[in-house]
């Protein structure tokens, strides 16, 4: 991990209102800049840049965050390479992760241990007499040479420590080649190599750099992929195998088609198709629809025919219509993949296929006219709920209307009906999305905190000396809906005694949790016009303590009713010294 002092550092040498600038036209607006947003169609500006708490944050669409925050949300890069961008721009060295004492990063190390492994079982796919049934196994499944060694496809001998033997004599320590997936430690202590007698398939990040391997067996044995498992530097659901190759060709073409596995890759790459990657899975993921945003927004997707390749497509779809993609479904015979499919009929009936591709519209109502073909009114009703969970995540409000006037033509249907069922769906957000596709738990940026709660942490946030002032009132706030504001306080009060110099941006950086993220941001926004701060403090205190008074006295008046009932006179005594205490103290504030 980078360095939380260097990000920091960084955070400090960028002037946030420079940076956004230069992706879109900021208007001075007193202390603070002023844009339409970039994240959503508005026509009156609501997106607002503070220089001084180096954050920016619209209050149309709640969007929010620091420098690195909005070149991950606007550029759509991943959080290290946002780093690296200002680390470029600030002038300042950074190494892609946390140097180690010998002045190697943890990173470094794996991507040499990857880049050996890569040699070793290339070496020994094309050199080695044991390679030489891999070897043919490739050359059987269409696989010509020259790729072979343009991928640096290879085996891995069928052996326990092979390449552990060989990385050892090159100095790497087993504890590193653990982290990078490519041994596995054993129960006494040792360790031993995770791929033997499989075909390796490198896999690189869209840099160039070998992150990861996938290995296939020989023959039918399973389970027939074995891959590596999650490290510092490989993450299966943020790349795509084969996209470092296919980059140019989706800018050339700006589409690109997406299959799932490496072979489904690899058949038609050599067959002239460049603008084509494979998930590495059976679905999408939003990384890697993300990383593939940054070139493209025309998406095909092939996968498997069969229920579950029906599944993914209809997981990746929805994925793809929220990331505002223009997406398409083709489909194949039963029984093919696009490896199978070109090898038999060619790479043109391949392309005549993605030609023919589906809208997501056709390929989802198919399957489930298909799922639901009597015909009823309650099939009909069935149709329109998943096709609802899929037309309301388009962000665009016409192409939305288009899709719903559509669907009702196609169910024979009353519109107006129609859209009064729709219309139940209160949050696009957080629709489920029905038993032909998934789940997505978004992130939660709702508060329970009143206005007046915000404006405090924001005030604090603005001016940390007012934290005192602010903590010695905190016995005044009698209301348990104030738990939500005294976490938030606590949070910005510690970060506050470890560091003196705290801002906004920093305290940002450090926070893990998003929604959090997010609410603290609309904290600071809520008080930024405020020109009289001082008063705003008093007005707002006053207000949070008047109102948890006050909803204390009615829960004591419910606790006092009970406690006669059950003549409890003791408690009955301590709650009616309680509430005389409110009285009174209501009265002096």
């Amino acid at each position: 991990m980078i360095p939380e002092e260097i990000i920091n550092q960084i955070l400090d040498k960028v002037d946030i209102a420079e940076l956004i600038s230069g992706y879109i036209h900021l208007k001075r607006s007193g202390r603070n800049f002023k844009a339409n947003c970039p994240f959503h169609h508005e026509k009156t500006p609501s997106f607002m840049v503070s220089p001084d708490k180096q954050i920016f944050h619209c209050f149309g669409c709640g969007a929010g965050g620091n420098a690195i925050g909005f070149l991950m949300k606007h550029e759509r890069l991943e959080f290290p390479e946002a780093v690296e961008f200002l680390a470029a721009k600030a002038g300042i060295q950074l190494s892609e992760w946390s140097s180690s004492d010998s002045g190697v990063s943890e990173a470094a190390k794996i991507y040499m241990a990857n880049e050996l492994a890569q040699d070793f079982y290339h070496y020994s796919l094309l050199k080695m007499d044991c390679g030489k049934d891999a070897y043919a196994y490739l050359i059987k499944r269409g696989i010509k040479d020259e790729w072979i060694k343009n991928l640096k496809i290879g085996y891995a001998p069928d052996d326990w420590s092979s390449f552990l033997n060989h990385a050892k004599k090159k100095g790497i320590d087993a504890d590193i080649l653990e982290k990078a997936g490519l041994v596995v430690p054993g129960r006494d202590g040792s360790h031993y190599d995770r791929f033997r007698h499989r075909v390796i398939f490198p896999i690189s990040n869209h840099k160039g750099k070998v992150v990861g391997f996938g290995a296939r067996v020989l023959d039918q044995t399973l389970p027939k992929y074995i891959n590596s498992p999650e490290t510092p530097v490989y993450n299966k659901g943020s790349h795509l195998y084969g996209f470092g190759m296919a980059l140019e060709h989706i800018k050339k073409n700006d589409f690109v088609i997406v299959v799932e596995g490496y072979l489904d890759f690899l058949t038609p790459y050599q067959a002239g198709i460049g603008n084509i990657v494979a998930s590495l899975g059976t679905a999408l993921t939003t990384d890697q629809l993300r990383l593939i945003k940054r070139f493209t927004r025309n998406i095909t997707m092939i996968f498997d025919s069969d229920l579950a390749g029906q599944t993914a497509s209809l997981r990746g779809l929805d994925l793809a219509i929220s990331e505002d993609f223009n997406v398409k479904v083709a489909t194949l015979p039963v029984g093919y993949d696009p490896d199978k499919f070109i090898r038999e009929f060619g790479a043109e009936k391949f392309l005549e296929s993605v030609k023919t591709a589906k809208d997501f519209f056709d390929y989802k109502y198919d399957i489930l006219k298909i799922k639901f073909q009597d015909g009823s009114a309650e099939s009909k009703a069935r149709i329109a709920q998943q096709m609802f969970f899929t037309i309301a995540k388009i962000p665009n409000a016409i192409a939305k209307t288009e899709y719903m006037k559509r669907l009702a033509e196609c169910l024979d249907v009353d519109s107006q009906a129609l859209w009064s069922e729709f219309r139940k769906i209160k949050d696009d957000s957080r629709i489920g999305t029905g038993d032909t596709t998934f789940n997505s738990k978004p992130v939660n940026t709702k508060s329970s905190m009143c206005l007046a709660e915000k404006m405090l942490l924001g005030l604090i946030l603005d001016n940390p000396s007012l934290i005192k002032e602010l903590q010695g009132n905190l016995k005044y706030f009698y209301s348990d809906s104030n738990a939500e504001f005294k976490h938030f306080f606590n949070l910005i009060a510690e970060f506050w005694v470890n560091d003196k110099d705290m801002s906004i941006s920093k305290i940002l950086n450090s926070i893990k949790e998003e929604s959090y993220s997010q609410q603290l941001v609309d904290c600071c926004a809520s008080v930024q016009e405020n020109t009289d701060k001082n008063k705003c403090f008093k007005d707002c205190l006053k207000s949070v303590r008047q109102t948890g008074m006050k909803n204390r006295m009615k829960s004591l008046q419910g606790q006092i009713k009970t406690a006669q009932t059950a003549k409890d006179e003791a408690s009955l005594l301590k709650l009616l010294n309680e509430y005389s205490g409110l009285i009174k103290e209501k009265i002096e504030v």
